[in-house]
C-alpha cells in the first residue's frame, strides 16, 4: 500500500510541473508575439517616415489605407488581437494618444531638440478562465528613431 500512495503523489507532482511548464511556455510565446508586433509597427512607421493626420483618416470603403492600413494588415498576418476596455487603454496609453481597436497605441512625441519620434505600445494579455475570468495585461513599449522627413 505504501508504494501505491507514493506513486499517486508522484503523478500529482508531475501534473503540477507539467501545468506550470505549459503556462510558462504559453506566456513566453505571447510575449514574443507582442514584441514582434511592436517591432513591425515601428518598422512600418519608420519606412513611411512617420504618420500624418491623413494616415489615420484615409479609407477605401471599410478598409483603412495609409500607415494604419499597413499596420492593421501586418497584425492580421500575425493574428494579433487584444481586446482592452477604455479604462485599461487610458491607463496604459493616456487619453491623448491614438488608440486602435486591435490592441496597440501610437503616440507622436518630440524630443528636447524639437524632433519628432513615435512611441508604440503593444500588449500581452494573459487570461485565466478557471479563476473567475482573471486576466493580466502587460504593456510593451518601444520608440522609433527620430523621424527625418525629406522635404519636397
Amino acid at each position: 500500500m505504501k508504494e501505491a500512495v507514493g506513486g499517486t503523489f508522484m503523478i500529482y507532482v508531475l501534473l503540477i510541473f507539467l501545468a506550470v511548464y505549459i503556462t510558462f511556455l504559453a506566456v513566453a510565446l505571447n510575449y514574443a508575439k507582442a514584441f514582434r508586433v511592436k517591432n513591425s509597427i515601428i518598422d512600418i512607421i519608420e519606412q513611411n517616415e512617420g504618420m500624418d493626420e491623413s494616415d489615420f483618416n484615409s479609407r477605401e470603403g471599410n478598409i483603412k489605407t495609409g500607415v494604419t492600413g499597413q499596420i492593421n494588415q501586418k497584425l492580421n498576418d500575425y493574428n494579433y488581437f487584444i481586446n482592452l476596455n477604455n479604462d485599461q487603454v487610458n491607463s496604459y496609453c493616456g487619453k491623448e494618444e491614438n488608440h486602435f481597436g486591435l490592441g496597440y497605441c501610437i503616440n507622436s512625441k518630440t524630443n528636447d531638440l524639437g524632433r519628432e519620434y513615435y512611441q508604440v505600445v503593444t500588449f500581452v494579455q494573459i487570461k485565466f478562465p478557471f479563476l473567475d475570468n482573471l486576466s493580466i495585461t502587460i504593456p510593451i513599449r518601444g520608440e522609433t528613431r527620430v523621424i527625418e522627413r525629406i522635404k519636397s
